[in-house]
């Protein structure tokens, strides 16, 4: 199932048990939990956001999402986005790329008041590092969040006075820490629909708005669209990925119009799921996923940094598994004008493999 979560234990857990009683348990797992959501409706006739709460708005908001590319292709990506309704774009900000370069990139192709939101995954690591590289993005019209600059737990004053030192809001994933300290604008919210009410209350509790992250297909976003329309300050664009796939698994796909998503009306879901799509994309349980398969490729991946008193720097790596705690410990550089990374696929040849074990035994 989508999002099944617990894996297949929790199918037995709900066997024979009547749907009402346990569809607010979490513990089942998430897609279990939205599977018996979209069934009740359907044996009611009304659909899921009715079960959820009352509902709050008719269109939620969604955004684009894509992992760390170079600008060009950031650039097409967003095209695409513009031409199928999205007005936001969730922007995975990375050490080893130029971010200015790629926002500024972007900026040329979309609207005006489409928006970026730039996720850093704390890898500007402390307050002090993130303040004069969200203050430089602050100068672009078109940013208007920052999520996880640094993991704002790990210094709760320190993220407190970087909110006030930036102009755009800063977002964290939610923790109550963070929330009673006041120390960023909004939160990321997702998980079963028991917690993501009671975090919604918390965060309408402190005037705290929040973007629901649902990861998933077409199915994920139709959910995420009826929990969005029963949150008060579930008000910024919503994160569920389904544009990466190819297919959403449905008949009809959910349409985007001006950056948002009507909540479905028809019983359940409101959705109808492709069955021969179903069929096509099955695969059986431990099948290795598309991440999995490329990263068994070999490949080298060279950080190129700006050339300081005529010398250019290079660093080669053979796995994000190596570059990737490298840059959180701080070990190398991040986030400077010209950065840059080069993706080296292994052509079968001799210099490939020279250059490969050399990467691999650093």
């Amino acid at each position: 199932g989508e999002n099944q979560g617990g894996g297949s234990g929790n199918i037995e857990r709900v066997l024979g048990q009547n749907p009402f009683a346990v569809m607010q348990d979490d513990g089942i797992g998430f897609g279990i939990q939205m599977a018996l959501f979209d069934a009740v409706g359907k044996a009611e006739g009304v659909p899921v956001h009715n079960l959820l709460g009352a509902k709050v708005r008719d269109r939620c908001p969604i955004s684009w999402w894509d992992i760390d590319m170079p600008p060009a292709e950031w650039v097409e990506e967003a095209k695409e986005s513009v031409k199928r309704g999205y007005t936001s774009f969730k922007m995975k900000a990375r050490p080893w790329r130029d971010i200015f370069e790629q926002v500024e990139a972007v900026a040329e192709v979309v609207p005006p008041k489409y928006h970026f939101d730039i996720d850093f995954n704390g890898f500007l690591r402390t307050a002090n590092n993130a303040a004069p590289v969200l203050q430089g993005l602050d100068r672009y019209p078109n940013v208007a969040y920052y999520e996880s600059p640094f993991y704002l737990a790990t210094d709760l004053e320190g993220a407190a006075r970087l909110q006030q030192q930036v102009k755009n809001t800063i977002v964290e994933h939610f923790n109550e820490a963070c929330l009673h300290a006041r120390c960023c604008g909004g939160f990321v919210v997702g998980g079963g629909a028991t917690g993501t009410r009671r975090i919604g209350a918390l965060c309408a509790s402190f005037d705290k708005p929040f973007w629901l992250q649902m990861v998933g297909t077409g199915i994920t976003t139709a959910y995420a669209m009826h929990v969005g329309a029963v949150l008060s300050h579930a008000q910024i664009p919503a994160i569920t990925c389904h544009e990466l796939w190819e297919h959403d698994l449905l008949k009809k796909r959910l349409e985007v119009v001006d950056g948002h998503i009507q909540a479905p009306e028809d019983p359940g879901l409101g959705i109808e799921v492709d069955e021969e799509a179903l069929e096509k994309y099955r695969v059986e349980p431990g099948t290795p996923a598309p991440r999995d398969r490329y990263r068994q490729q070999r490949r080298v991946c060279r950080v190129r940094w700006p050339s300081l008193g005529g010398r250019e720097r290079i660093a080669d790596f053979t796995d994000e598994n190596v570059y990737y705690p490298a840059f959180l410990e701080g070990e190398y550089p991040g986030f400077g004008r010209g950065v840059s990374m080069e993706i080296i696929e292994d052509d079968g040849s001799t210099a490939f493999e020279s250059l490969y074990e050399k990467a691999r035994s650093k």
